[in-house]
């Protein structure tokens, strides 16, 4: 069956009060969209949410809630980290069933992330905002919960990683695909092995047609053969001899 995850932009629509680090909600949309076309691919279902935390359906189970952040530069370096929350969520003590499902999660992205991202982890970091972030409150007991702040958004050498959509994206994808047990990466395609070529066997000698017998050739006579062999007729034949001359005579070319 496959697994539903929503992914919130943090800071996405608001206006007033928490709007997040200059150039922070941008970030967030970004790798929010990518991100969820990377797990379509992948096989998972996936719900887009802002900050506003009427976008939830009530009382709906989800595999995995998660809520993209990045943070401010109030540290005087880079870096970020990967929280979830606190067994007991505050105003209302409400307790988080699914508690260690949550940390899993949490510990499957942080193995991943930093590794394919290279920004790194400070998970120091953690506070009471993260741990008691407003939005585990509207969430069922049951859905796990894990929030990022993917690096600080205007640290110079966290900015040019974070720009790298693919580079987060995939990155995000590799640890929640951990988690899942849903391999990233694809296996090649198997080829049939190729069955030998088994010689052929040699060829039969081909016995020569033999050719039909030819008529034997009669010898071509010439003219003057033609006319000696005429006139031994006549000589040699019956009837005057006078009259022979004149037949011979006949036989005879005429002089021109």
């Amino acid at each position: 069956m496959s697994k539903f995850v929503v992914i919130q932009a943090g800071h996405e629509g608001r206006t007033s009060g928490s709007t997040g680090a200059p150039g922070e909600v941008e970030l967030n949309v970004r790798i929010r969209n990518r991100l969820s076309q990377l797990l379509i691919n992948k096989g998972f279902m996936v719900q887009l949410v802002n900050a506003d935390p009427t976008q939830l359906e009530i009382n709906k189970d989800f595999d995995l809630f998660l809520a993209l952040h990045g943070d401010a530069d109030v540290y005087g370096t880079g870096g970020g980290f990967v929280d979830y929350p606190a067994e007991f969520y505050q105003n209302g003590g409400i307790q988080d069933y699914n508690n260690a499902e949550s940390k899993r999660i949490k510990e499957a992205i942080e193995s991943k992330y930093f590794q394919h991202s290279e920004i790194a982890n400070h998970p120091e970091r953690s506070n009471a905002n993260t741990k008691y972030y407003y939005m585990w409150r509207q969430l069922t007991p049951k859905t796990p919960c894990v929030l990022i702040e993917m690096g600080v958004v205007q640290d110079a050498h966290d900015r040019v990683l974070l720009a790298d959509t693919d580079r987060i994206a995939n990155a995000l994808t590799r640890g929640i695909c951990k988690a899942f047990d849903v391999p990233y990466d694809s296996p090649e395609p198997q080829q049939p092995p190729i069955p030998p070529v088994e010689p052929s066997p040699p060829a039969e000698p081909v016995p020569p047609v033999p050719e039909p017998p030819q008529p034997p050739t009669q010898p071509v006579e010439t003219v003057d053969q033609v006319m000696l062999k005429q006139i031994k007729e006549i000589v040699w034949g019956r009837g005057w001899w006078w009259t022979k001359v004149n037949r011979i005579r006949a036989l005879l070319p005429k002089e021109a």
